[in-house]
């Protein structure tokens, strides 16, 4: 099992964030916003924005990480060959691992025990 989301399953550049956000309706919770689309590769990959609204650069950043522990954690339940953008709201940042993984596998539909 590896330790990290690998950079290869990442979304990083500007227009594959606008590709899969463009016509694609989001699932929203409290705290996140998940879109999902069909992607070109047969991997899971997934896309992370925190604005600057939700707090400092620290609190964003502890965001990012617990979203991709959650979705390195739960790689094998998800859709294979999709990809995944979550966008934090406001509240995100005071959110302990586990109301992170409550909520996101809420929106994504699966099981998490």
């Amino acid at each position: 099992m590896e330790l990290t989301y690998p950079r290869s399953r990442r979304l990083r550049k500007r227009a594959e964030f606008l590709r899969i956000q463009r016509g694609n309706r989001g699932k929203r919770g409290p705290h996140f916003v998940l879109i999902a689309c069909p992607g070109p590769t047969e991997d899971v990959r997934l896309g992370i924005t925190v604005s600057r609204r939700v707090g400092s650069a620290v609190k964003r950043n502890s965001i990012k990480r617990r979203v991709r522990e959650f979705f390195r954690l739960n790689y094998n339940k998800l859709q294979p060959a999709h990809d995944f953008v979550v966008i934090a709201r406001a509240g995100a940042d005071s959110l302990s691992y586990r109301d992170v993984e409550t909520e996101l596998a809420a929106l994504v539909g699966i099981n998490t025990e």
